[in-house]
């Protein structure tokens, strides 16, 4: 899954590339997938106990990243790294977890909002810590927050937020031939997970596991916890399905990047 001073990079680029040919060429629409706690387990990596057909569909008409890193692995920080494009050791307090994001930094969803497009994130999105701006107001890092649409109770870990159905909200408030930028901040498969739920609602045989990490004993329980993982991976997946059907049947697909990471 890709990540970071590339991705700020390739995505400025892209903006500063159809500014240049906005008369010639439609700007295009951005829809950024970011898990929280996925590793790298997906059907194109040859995981065969969970099932990814959206994200092995951008994989396998777009780019995989085979070696990727961060430097590190902690929400706030991470996600200030994706959101700019800089080191850790070049964001001050928002290097850190539980953390004030200086005024100063700016990212580049803010920078799309500036250009034109219409910006919005459903979610989780830079977190957990303070971001304010000039005036003391809660500071729209990703952009508008869409959260009004729920799902029924799936399982205790699982958030009843419709990520997809939130996209389809956001999409409603754009214009024709207007761009948009939207962040799917998937909670999942972040723990908690409900134990057995893998094999409960996910169809799921410990025996599906064809390795058990060696830092874990092979165990029922552990082979079990893995699969209540990969259920929660599936979930996010099935929402960027639902999502890139919506950009089919209003034929935006094909004008949207789409990148998936974690």
């Amino acid at each position: 899954m890709m990540r970071l001073s590339l991705l700020a990079f390739t995505l400025l680029s892209q903006l500063a590339i159809s500014q240049a040919f906005a008369e010639e060429t439609k700007r295009p629409n951005i829809l950024f997938a970011f898990a929280d706690d996925w590793g790298k387990h997906a059907g194109v990596y040859g995981t065969p106990w969970v099932k990814t057909p959206a994200f092995d569909r951008v994989a396998n008409e777009g780019v995989l990243f085979e070696n990727a890193f961060t430097p590190m692995a902690k929400c706030a920080p991470s996600r200030a790294i994706t959101l700019t494009g800089r080191h850790l050791w070049q964001l001050e307090e928002a290097g850190n977890h539980m953390a004030y994001f200086p005024l100063k930094f700016q990212t580049w969803p803010e920078t799309l909002r500036q250009n034109g497009w219409n910006v919005g994130m459903t979610g989780k999105g830079w977190g957990p810590g303070t971001a304010r701006d000039a005036d003391g107001k809660y500071r729209h890092l990703i952009g508008t927050v869409y959260k009004s649409e729920k799902t029924e109770k799936i399982a205790d870990g699982i958030t009843l937020t419709d990520y997809a159905a939130n996209f389809g909200k956001f999409l409603e408030t754009t214009k024709a031939d207007e761009p948009w930028c939207f962040w799917y901040g998937s909670l999942e498969p972040h723990r908690k997970y409900e134990f057995g739920v893998g094999k409960r609602l996910g169809g799921k045989s410990v025996d599906d596991i064809d390795e058990v990490p060696a830092y874990w004993p092979d165990t029922e329980e552990v082979r079990q916890d893995i699969l209540d993982y990969a259920y929660e991976v599936e979930h996010t997946d099935k929402h960027l399905e639902r999502m890139m059907a919506m950009l089919e049947e209003r034929g935006e697909l094909d004008n949207t990047i789409i990148i998936v990471s974690a």
